[in-house]
């Protein structure tokens, strides 16, 4: 029988491009043909792999199942306590997604120490990497309930290498999640663990929070697990610039604009720029029509990525425009579904409020002739009326009143001509 499992395991092993494997809980360790041994004494096989940092001696039990990419085995541990380990490769999809999960499993426990230290009196209810996408949570980031009595904090960490920014956002929806979820408990706030050095974006978010809704925390933690909380007053330099204005002149036609005036264009809609880029089709459309998305808006002038992130692309295309009484509009535009939404354009806001306060765009040639306000300015989140992620009015409930949202849906025939639907104030649902 052992002889059989290593002939098993070794065969696996010679096929594998990139084998490797990990307890759950643990971290994956690569496997190469000089740390990595398989011994047959008497009536035991003994498997021992090492790296720089680990050495697992493990007695294999038997194999519990064996697929492509992917090989799980019960182990006896120390003091004869069975356990799981699992070959992969890596090369392979089983294998990949049992390393993505390994990793998940890895960061939960690292996790799960983080709480115990910085709430040593609470207890741990619940701490999960499972996906759940009814409610919208995701299964890169951990989630955790902590419970005292009848007073709980919801709590959310990000994995090195997670987006510190989406963090924020999931953290907010697993917060409302608990609400709804344990109602004879007070879920005082939220607490959200970001990796050392990757704070900013998370920080100048929870800065246009209500602090009416909930108590918001955000800690850093480095390699050696060192926890610190932040003050997101300590993030107020932005990553962004203002470059001078460029006038668009007369007769100058955006891409989709010289499309349409292309001859031998008869039938847009089989153009392959209309299926493949709907986002940018959607931007043609708000520039031409801006006055049916709003009609306090002026048509003219509109700019396009202004101010620009240092950081790199966004994955949302903006609008910046101003109505008739010299108040700033910022125009989000999105043809699909995106959770990220209201927080991807909060971070627009923040600059163009940024720029604002400082009255650099009038400075820099923009919107010549107006004088603008110095009031914040207004967020429009524009999207097909039944794109809106289900997520959106729960995110827009937790910003500050001073943010002045509308959401506008437009007609499934938007791509023809835009028809408004609806339009919301910050987080009101549709009736």
């Amino acid at each position: 029988m052992p002889q059989e499992i290593r002939a098993a395991l070794e065969g696996f092993l010679q096929n594998a491009r990139q084998p490797a494997l990990y307890e759950p809980g643990e971290e994956l360790l690569l496997l190469t043909g000089e740390n990595f041994s398989l011994e047959v004494r008497g009536s035991r096989l003994t498997l021992q792999a090492w790296d720089r940092t680990r050495n697992i001696t493990r007695r294999v039990v038997s194999v519990r199942k064996s697929e492509n990419g992917r090989v799980e085995l019960s182990v006896e541990r120390f003091a004869r306590r069975e356990g799981q380990l699992v070959l992969v490769d890596l090369a392979r999809r089983a294998g990949a997604d049992a390393s993505r999960r390994s990793g998940r499993l890895a960061f939960r426990e690292r996790y799960r120490l983080f709480l115990r230290r910085q709430f040593p009196e609470w207890v741990l209810a619940g701490l999960s990497v499972e996906a759940d996408l009814e409610h919208s949570l995701s299964p890169a980031f951990p989630r955790a309930f902590l419970r005292h009595g009848q007073h709980g904090w919801a709590s959310m960490g990000c994995p090195p290498d997670g987006d510190p920014a989406a963090a924020l956002s999931f953290g907010l929806i697993w917060l409302s999640y608990l609400r709804a979820r344990e109602p004879r408990v007070v879920i005082e706030g939220l607490a959200v663990h970001l990796p050392a050095g990757q704070e900013r974006a998370p920080a100048l978010r929870v800065l246009c929070l209500d602090p009416s809704t909930a108590r918001f925390e955000l800690f850093s933690y480095t390699e050696d697990d060192d926890v610190a909380l932040l003050d997101p007053h300590d993030y107020g330099n932005l990553d962004t610039r203002l470059e001078p204005a460029r006038s668009r002149p007369e007769g100058c036609l955006t891409g989709f604009e010289r499309l349409l005036s292309l001859p031998g264009v008869e039938c847009i809609p089989r153009h392959p720029l209309y299926r493949q880029a709907p986002e940018a089709w959607l931007e043609s459309q708000a520039r031409a029509h801006i006055e049916i998305l709003d009609a306090s808006l002026r048509r003219a002038p509109i700019y396009g990525q202004t101010p620009v992130f240092t950081g790199g692309d966004r994955g949302v295309l903006d609008l910046l425009a101003v109505d008739h009484t010299g108040r700033l509009a910022i125009l989000e535009l999105k043809a699909s579904p995106d959770l990220h939404l209201p927080m991807q354009a909060l971070d627009y806001w923040v600059r163009v409020k940024w720029h604002l306060d400082r009255r650099e765009f009038s400075a820099a040639g923009y919107f010549p002739g107006i004088e603008l306000r110095p009031d914040p300015p207004r967020l429009l989140l524009v999207s097909p009326s039944l794109e809106f992620h289900p997520a959106t009015e729960t995110l827009l409930g937790y910003l500050s009143p001073g943010i002045d949202v509308l959401r506008i849906g437009v007609g499934v025939e938007w791509r023809k001509g835009l028809r408004v639907m609806f339009r919301l104030r910050g987080s009101e649902r549709p009736h």
